[in-house]
């Protein structure tokens, strides 16, 4: 059984002689398009190699075996952050599906503006409706983009041209939006 000095030297040596290579490893990765930080991963990997150490298992060729436990941190924080997006993705349809407005004519006689665009958003192509029905419900480009996994470029197009035709479609069916209410 190793004391807890001897622990430490044998933990300050590996890392004093090995930093700049688990730093290089670490980096290979670009990390940052994960929304990681490489530092965050390096202290994570100095804590496996202090249980490890800890643990008295023998590193007989440190090279090797570092590499294989960084690419387990790694492998293991971007896990992580899949994860993380799948159940914000998850927790975002399911908000959108229950706040989606349903088209029902009878439902809500009081609001005519939004019966008129309700029925004029109906009208356009499958792919501009349901880009103009997100943002309808206040989500901006980059939400619209994530939930429907498009490009921004794609997501701003569909929007932008699918407002123009809800436009075009409104004026067609009477809707004068710059005054409250209908032509007569």
């Amino acid at each position: 059984m190793r004391s807890r000095k001897r622990k430490e030297k044998e933990f300050q040596k590996i890392i004093n002689n090995f930093s700049s290579f688990i730093r290089s490893h670490v980096l290979k990765h670009n990390l940052q398009k994960f929304g990681l930080d490489p530092e965050d991963i390096i202290q994570e990997i100095k804590l496996k190699i202090w249980k490890i150490i800890d643990d008295e298992k023998n590193i007989t060729y440190p090279p090797s075996y570092l590499k294989k436990v960084v690419e387990s941190a790694v492998i293991d924080q971007i896990r992580k952050v899949r994860k993380e997006e799948e159940i914000f993705i998850s927790e975002r349809q399911k908000l959108i599906s229950e706040n989606e407005p349903k088209f029902n004519p009878y439902l809500d006689q009081d609001c005519p503006k939004k019966e008129f665009i309700l029925r004029a958003t109906e009208q356009l192509i499958e792919s501009r409706r349901i880009v103009v029905k997100l943002y309808l419900l206040n989500m901006n480009l980059l939400e619209i983009s994530d939930y429907l996994h498009y490009s921004q470029d794609k997501t701003r197009n569909l929007l932008y041209r699918g407002l123009a035709d809800l436009q075009q479609i409104l004026k067609e069916m009477g809707f004068d939006y710059g005054k409250k209410g209908r032509k007569n």
